[in-house]
C-alpha cells in the first residue's frame, strides 16, 4: 500500500511539473541584440525545416534571449523579424541529436521588408552544455566500412567507448547481446541505455538491444558518455540515442545488396594446412544482405496531399547467413553391435572387453562386494534386447567414415552441416503536423531472427541441434503540443518487446509416444539417451525454453523558457516484464554406462554402455519439472533540470534526478531465499529457507530503496564570447538499472519451485535404476513453500540480501574545446568515473575463514559427522566429514552462493583527445584517442545477467581489498580514426565539374573510407594453484612480462615467474597482471566507392570493402592456466601459448542505389 501511494505521489508530482523526457530532439537558443549589443525583446524567430517545410516560431524575452526546443534533427533556415529592424536570414543550419545549438542574432536598424542574409559558418563548439558525448552523422553511418551493416558497430568510434568484443565480424547481431556489452568511460558493460527516437530500446534483464534498425533507416545517433543531464538515468555509464529517418516533401529512398563469401577472405593465421577430412583451409561462408527504403509525403491523388504536413518512411531488410565450422567427429555403434553381437568390442590394444550379465548380479560368496556371470561370447540374445532400446536405436546413425582406431571404432562418424541464420528488419514511421501547435508521429520497428544450428544433421534425434526464433519489436507514439511560445508539451508512449523461444527441433512433436515410452514420460521432446563412449541420441545438455520480456514506457514532457532559464523536469515510468521457462530434461534423460555390464569386483576395462543400453539397464539420468516464471517490476525516474544562462559567456547546467524501482517480484510467488543469519527453528542452527508470501515473508525480492537522489552539475564557458573556444566541466550521480541484478538474467532464486527426479539404483548395489521400457516409478513434483525452512539442507543454496541498495556511478569531466579551421574542432578531455555497489561480485558465503589456514593438514582430518541421520542424501550423508567442514559458518550446507549481489566497485581515469570534422567539402573525420586506467575489485562487472554467477573473490567476505586491481577489461591506450573522403575529381566535385561523361564514368565519383583501430591488450589473469586453500592464485616470484623481442605465440609471457604457494597460504599474485597484457589490436577497415549518377536524382554506388585490410594477425589471449607439480612448478605445456587469432582479412562487395 505504501509503495502504491509513493508511486502515485511521484507520478502526480512529475506530471504537474514542466518536463522533458529522454529527448532525441534538438534546441536552438541565442540572444537577439541591436548594433550596440543591447537585447531586443519580442523578436519573432522562426526556423524552417528544409526537407519538410515545417516552421517553428518563438519570441525573444525581455533581455533578447530566445529558445526554440523540440526540433527534429535536420537542415534548417532561420529568420528573425522585429519592427524597426531589417529581417535577419540564415541558412545552412544543421541540428544533431539532442543538440543545444547557440546562434546569436544581431539585427540592423531598417525596415522589416529589407533583409540581411548571413552566410557565416555555424559554430561547432559546444558552449551551452557540459555533457560529454559525440554524434555519428548519417554520412558516416551510410558510408563507413561496416561489416554486417550493424549501426551499433559504429559506437566504437566514439571517444571513451570500449567494446568488450574486439572482433570486427558483423554477425553477433544474431543475439544483439554482444553489441550491448560496451564499456563507456569505465562504466560496467551490462547497463548502458539504448534509445530509439527518444524511447527505450532494450530488453529489461540482459539489457540487450531490442531492435537494431537497418542502417539506411537511421538519420544519426548520439552517444552520451559522461556527466549526463538529469533527463538521463538508469544507466551504468552511457546513453546511445538513435534517431530514425522521417519522410520529406520529396520521395527519397534506397535499394541495396551486400554479399560476403569465404572465397573473398584470407585464411586465418592458424589455418596453415587444409583439413584432411574436407580438403578446405577455410570454413564455408555465404552471406547476403539486401533491402530498401522509401519515404516522402503521404500523397493520394485526388484524395489527400500531405506535402508540408504528413510524411511517411518505411523500409525492409533481409540478411541470410550460412556457415560451417570444423567437421564434427564422433563414435557410433557398428552394424554388428546393433543385433547384440559385441564380440568385436575391444580396447585400444586389440584386447576383447568382456561383458557381464546384470541379471546375474548377486552378493560375492567369497567376501565383500558383488559378482556377475560373463555374457558368453559377448553376445546379447535378441530376446533380451529391450523393445524401447530397439526402437530408439533406429535413430542412432550408422558409421560413415574410417575410424581413427580400428579396434575401438573411434571417430567412425563425421558430419559437416551448415548452420543458418536469417533475419528480417522492417520499419515504418508516420509524421503528421495537425496544426501549428500540434504534431504527432508513430514508428514501429520489428526484427525476426531465425537461427538453425543443425548440429550433426540428425534432425529430431540430434544431440546438438537447436532452433532459435527471436522476435523483437519497438514502437513509439509521440504527441507534441505547443501551449505558448514558452511552453511545449511532449507525451510519449513506447513499447520494447522480445519473444524468444529456444527449442530443440523435436520439441512438441510427441516423440515419447511415437517411440513407445511409458505413459508417465511427458511428451515435450525426443528423450535424450546418453550411451557412454558413443554419440548421444537426442539432446542431453539443452532442452529449450521461452523468454518473453518487455518494457512499457510512458514519458511526458514540457519545456518552459523564462528569461535566462530553460527549465526541464519530467518522469520516465516503465513497467518491466520478464516471463520465462528454461526446461531441463522435461522428457527425461536416460544414461547407460559400462558399470552395469561390467565386472563389479574388477570393473576396469569391462562392460560397455552400449550393452547396457541394449539390455535396457538405465544407470543414471533424471527428469526435470520447471515452472513458468513471471517477473515484474516498475522503475520510475523523476528529474528537474535548469539550464541557466548566467551571462552570455557562461551557462550552468543544474539538475537532480530521483530513481526508484518497485519490485521486483514473481507474479505467483515462485521465489525463495535462503537466509544464513536466521536461526532455523527445526535445527537450532543458522540457516532458514524463506518463501515469498509465506509466513509473513515479503513477495518482493528486495526492500524498496528510497534514497536514490542523483545531483547533476555542469558549466560551459565561452571565454572570448566568439563561439570558438569552450571550457566545460560536469559531475553527476547516476543510479543504474536494478532489474538486471535482482532477477539474475534467465536464472532465478527459486529453490523449491523446480523439481528433479534422479534415476539412481539401490544404494550400495550395482543395479539399474529401472528397466528402460518400464520407466521410472515416480516423478517428483515441486514442493514450493511446503518444503519448510530446512529444505535443501546439506546442499548448495542461494542468498539474496534484501537490503537491495541500488548501484550507482559518479561521473565527472573537464573539457577544453577549440574550433580550428574549415569546420575542424579539437577537444582535450579528462573524464573519470567511480562505481559503487555495482552488480557482480557474487561469492560463496560459506568459505573457510583464512584464520584457520594455520592448522594446515589438520583441517583435512576426518571426524564423525554430527549431521549423520539428519541429512540422508548428498555429500553430507556420510559417516565422517573433514574437520574444516565444522569450522564453516554453515557447516550443514555446501556452497551458500550470494545472488544478485551489488558488492563490486570500480574507478576510471582517462585523458581523451579527439579531432572532428563534420561532412563538408568532401570530407568527414573523427579521430579519437583514449588513454586511461580502469580499476575494479571483481571480474563480472562487464557481463549482463550475471547475478547468479560466482565472482572471482580471493577471500570473498573476509578481505575483498585483496582483489582490487587493474580491471581485466582495461585497455589503457586506444586510437580510432574514421573518415569519409570524396576524391575531388568528377562531376559535382571540386575538379572536373565539366568533364565529358565518358571521362567522368572512368575517373570521377570515387570515394575512400576507413575505420582504423589501434589498441593495447588487456591485462592477463593467471589461475590454477593447488594448495588446499580453495583459492587458486599462484605466487609471483619474478617479472612475468617478457621483452617484446622475446614475446611470441609460443611464449607470450614469462611462464617461470609463477610458483605454487606453500600449503594453506594464499598466493601473492594480483588478480590481474597490470603490466603483462594480452595481444593488442590492429584493425584497418577500408572501402572504396565508385558513384555513378543518372538523371541527377539517381546515384548508384559500387562498394568494395575490406575488414582488417592489412591482414594483421590479431592474436587471442594466451593460455593462462597454471598447473603446478609437487615442487610447485608449472607442468601445463600450453601455459603462456597462443593457439588462435581473430579474423583475417575479409571482403564485402555491395551495390546501393539512392534516389
Amino acid at each position: 500500500m505504501k509503495s502504491r501511494f509513493l508511486l502515485s505521489t511521484l507520478v502526480w508530482s512529475a506530471m504537474t511539473l514542466p518536463s522533458v523526457a529522454q529527448t532525441s530532439l534538438a534546441t536552438i537558443t541565442g540572444t537577439v541584440t541591436d548594433p550596440q549589443g543591447a537585447g531586443i525583446p519580442n523578436v519573432t524567430v522562426t526556423v524552417t525545416n528544409v526537407a519538410t517545410n515545417l516552421s517553428y516560431s518563438r519570441a525573444s524575452s525581455e533581455d533578447g534571449t530566445y529558445v526554440i526546443p523540440q526540433l527534429p534533427i535536420g537542415q534548417y533556415t532561420l529568420e528573425a523579424k522585429a519592427a524597426g529592424f531589417k529581417t535577419y536570414q540564415q541558412a545552412g543550419i544543421t541540428l544533431e541529436v539532442a543538440q543545444r545549438l547557440r546562434l546569436d542574432i544581431r539585427l540592423d536598424i531598417g525596415n522589416v521588408s529589407e533583409s540581411v542574409t548571413v552566410t557565416a559558418e555555424i559554430p561547432r563548439v559546444q558552449t551551452e552544455d557540459s555533457a560529454l558525448g559525440a554524434v555519428v552523422e548519417r554520412k558516416r553511418i551510410e558510408e563507413l566500412p561496416l561489416n554486417g551493416r550493424h549501426v551499433f558497430n559504429l559506437v566504437k568510434i566514439v571517444p571513451g567507448v570500449q567494446p568488450r568484443n574486439d572482433s570486427t565480424d558483423g554477425f553477433a547481431e544474431i543475439s544483439n547481446q554482444a553489441f550491448s556489452q560496451i564499456r563507456i568511460n569505465g562504466g560496467p558493460g551490462y547497463g548502458n541505455q539504448f534509445f530509439l527516437d527518444g524511447a527505450v530500446n532494450s530488453a529489461p534483464v540482459h539489457n540487450e538491444i531490442a531492435v537494431v534498425p537497418m542502417s539506411d533507416a537511421v538519420e544519426e545517433f548520439r552517444v552520451e558518455t559522461n556527466a549526463l543531464k538529469a533527463e538521463f538515468g538508469q544507466t551504468s555509464g552511457g546513453v546511445i540515442n538513435v534517431v530514425t529517418k522521417m519522410g520529406t516533401n520529396q520521395f527519397r529512398g534506397s535499394l541495396y545488396e551486400f554479399l560476403r563469401n569465404d572465397a573473398l577472405d584470407a585464411r586465418n593465421a592458424f589455418a596453415t594446412q587444409p583439413d584432411p577430412r574436407t580438403g578446405r583451409i577455410k570454413q564455408v561462408l555465404r552471406y547476403n544482405q539486401y533491402g530498401g527504403t522509401v519515404g516522402g509525403p503521404v500523397w493520394i491523388p485526388g484524395v489527400y496531399d500531405g506535402r508540408n504536413r504528413t510524411f511517411f518512411f518505411t523500409g525492409y531488410e533481409q540478411w541470410r547467413w550460412r556457415a560451417t565450422g570444423s567437421p564434427r567427429l564422433g563414435t557410433v555403434a557398428p552394424q554388428e553391435w546393433r543385433t547384440g553381437n559385441l564380440s568385436t568390442l575391444r580396447d585400444g590394444q586389440g584386447r576383447q572387453i568382456p561383458l557381464f550379465d546384470p541379471a546375474t548380479t548377486r552378493p560375492n560368496p567369497a567376501g565383500s562386494g558383488f559378482v556377475r556371470d560373463p555374457l558368453p561370447g559377448n553376445i546379447i540374445p535378441s530376446s533380451r534386447i529391450d523393445p524401447l532400446s530397439a526402437r530408439v536405436l533406429a535413430y542412432h546413425p550408422l558409421p560413415n567414415a574410417t575410424p581413427t582406431d580400428p579396434f575401438t571404432f573411434a571417430n567412425n562418424f563425421i558430419a559437416l552441416v551448415p548452420s543458418s541464420s536469417d533475419q528480417g528488419v522492417s520499419t515504418i514511421r508516420l509524421d503528421h503536423r495537425m496544426t501549428d501547435q500540434d504534431t504527432v508521429f508513430f514508428r514501429l520497428t520489428s526484427t525476426r531472427n531465425t537461427r538453425r544450428d543443425r548440429g550433426w544433421g540428425l534432425e529430431d534425434a540430434d544431440p546438438l541441434a537447436r532452433n532459435d526464433q527471436r522476435d523483437n519489436h519497438s514502437a513509439i507514439l509521440n504527441y507534441t503540443r505547443v501551449f505558448s511560445p514558452r511552453i511545449v508539451n511532449d507525451l510519449r508512449a513506447a513499447v520494447s518487446r522480445q519473444w524468444l523461444p529456444f527449442l530443440h527441433p523435436s520439441f512438441d512433436k510427441g516423440w515419447p509416444a511415437k517411440l513407445g515410452y511409458p505413459s508417465q514420460i511427458p511428451q515435450d521432446q525426443f528423450p535424450p539417451v546418453v550411451i557412454s563412449g558413443l554419440l548421444s541420441i537426442g539432446q542431453p545438455a539443452f532442452s529449450g525454453g521461452l523468454r518473453a520480456q518487455q518494457y512499457v514506457q510512458i514519458l511526458d514532457s514540457v519545456t518552459i523558457t523564462s528569461g535566462r532559464h530553460n527549465y526541464k523536469a519530467g518522469f520516465d515510468l516503465r513497467w518491466s516484464r520478464l516471463s520465462f521457462i528454461n526446461r531441463v530434461n522435461p522428457s527425461g534423460r536416460f544414461d547407460f554406462t559400462a558399470a552395469l555390464t561390467g565386472n563389479p569386483l574388477q570393473p576396469a576395462n569391462t562392460g560397455a554402455g552400449f550393452a547396457s543400453f541394449l539390455l535396457g539397464e538405465v544407470g543414471g539420468g533424471n527428469i526435470g519439472v520447471r515452472p513458468f516464471f513471471q517477473f515484474r517490476s516498475t522503475p520510475l525516474g523523476v528529474y528537474f533540470q535548469d539550464d541557466w544562462k548566467i551571462t552570455r559567456r557562461l551557462t550552468l547546467n543544474l539538475g537532480v534526478r530521483y530513481d526508484v524501482s518497485f519490485g521486483p517480484r514473481e507474479m505467483h510467488n515462485r521465489y525463495s531465499n535462503f537466509d544464513p543469519f536466521l536461526v532455523n527453528p527445526q535445527t537450532r542452527m543458522l540457516g532458514v529457507m524463506n518463501y515469498a508470501g509465506a509466513n509473513g515473508y515479503p513477495t518482493t525480492f528486495v526492500d524498496l530503496d528510497r534514497n536514490n537522489f542523483g545531483p547533476r552539475f555542469g558549466f560551459a564557458w565561452d571565454p572570448k564570447g566568439d563561439g570558438k573556444t569552450a571550457i566545460r566541466g560536469g559531475y553527476g550521480v547516476i543510479y543504474t538499472i536494478s532489474e538486471i541484478g535482482h532477477t539474475g538474467g534467465d536464472d532465478s532464486n527459486s529453490f523449491g519451485f523446480s523439481a528433479d527426479t534422479p534415476f539412481e539404483g539401490p544404494a550400495g548395489i550395482p543395479a539399474k535404476a529401472f528397466q528402460f521400457s518400464a520407466g521410472p516409478s515416480v516423478i517428483l513434483q515441486p514442493r514450493g513453500a511446503s518444503g519448510g525452512p530446512s529444505a535443501f539442507r546439506g546442499f548448495t543454496v542461494r542468498y539474496q540480501d534484501r537490503n537491495g541498495l541500488t548501484p550507482y556511478i559518479q561521473q565527472w569531466n573537464f573539457t577544453i574545446q577549440r574550433a580550428l579551421w574549415a569546420g575542424w574542432t579539437v577537444s582535450a578531455v579528462y573524464a573519470g568515473s567511480k562505481g559503487t555497489r555495482l552488480f557482480g561480485g557474487n561469492y560463496n558465503l560459506n568459505q573457510l575463514d583464512p584464520k584457520y589456514f594455520s592448522e594446515g593438514l589438520g583441517l583435512q582430518t576426518l571426524v564423525p559427522n554430527p549431521f549423520l541421520g539428519q541429512i540422508t542424501t548428498g555429500p553430507l550423508a556420510s559417516a565422517t566429514v573433514q574437520r574444516s567442514r565444522l569450522l564453516l559458518l554453515l557447516p550443514d550446507y555446501q556452497t551458500v552462493q550470494t545472488f544478485g549481489a551489488a558488492l563490486a566497485n570500480s574507478q576510471f581515469h582517462s585523458f581523451q583527445l579527439f579531432l572532428e570534422k563534420r561532412f563538408s567539402g568532401g570530407l568527414s573525420t573523427l579521430i579519437s584517442y583514449t588513454g586511461g586506467k580502469l580499476i575494479s575489485d571483481n571480474l563480472s562487472l562487464a557481463s549482463a545477467g550475471s547475478a547468479a554467477s560466482l565472482g572471482d573473490w580471493r577471500i570473498g567476505m573476509y578481505n575483498r581489498r585483496l582483489d582490487k586491481a587493474i580491471d581485466q577489461d582495461d585497455v589503457n591506450r586506444r586510437l580510432v580514426a574514421s573518415g569519409v573522403v570524396e576524391v575531388p575529381f568528377g562531376r559535382g566535385r571540386r575538379f572536373g565539374k565539366d568533364w565529358p561523361r565518358a571521362l567522368d564514368l572512368l575517373a570521377g565519383g570515387w570515394q575512400l573510407n576507413t575505420v582504423t583501430t589501434l589498441q593495447t591488450g588487456r591485462p592477463l589473469l593467471v589461475r590454477g594453484s593447488n594448495n588446499f586453500t580453495g583459492i587458486n592464485y599462484p605466487d609471483l616470484v619474478a617479472d612475468p612480462t617478457l621483452p617484446s623481442s622475446e614475446r611470441g605465440p609460443n611464449r607470450w609471457f614469462n611462464t617461470d615467474a609463477f610458483r605454487n604457494p606453500r600449503d594453506f597460504v594464499i598466493g601473492n599474485a594480483p588478480r590481474t597482471l597490470p603490466s603483462t597484457r594480452g595481444p593488442g589490436l590492429t584493425d584497418v577497415s577500408f572501402s572504396v566507392f565508385k558513384t555513378f549518377r543518372f538523371q541527377e536524382r539517381f546515384r548508384l554506388e559500387t562498394r568494395w570493402e575490406l575488414f582488417n585490410a592489412l591482414n594483421a594477425v590479431n592474436y587471442n589471449p594466451p593460455n593462462t592456466t597454471f598447473s603446478p607439480n609437487a615442487q610447485g612448478v608449472n607442468t601445463n605445456a600450453n601455459f603462456g601459448r597462443i593457439f588462435s587469432a581473430l579474423e583475417a582479412r575479409r571482403m564485402q562487395l555491395g551495390m546501393r542505389l539512392t534516389f
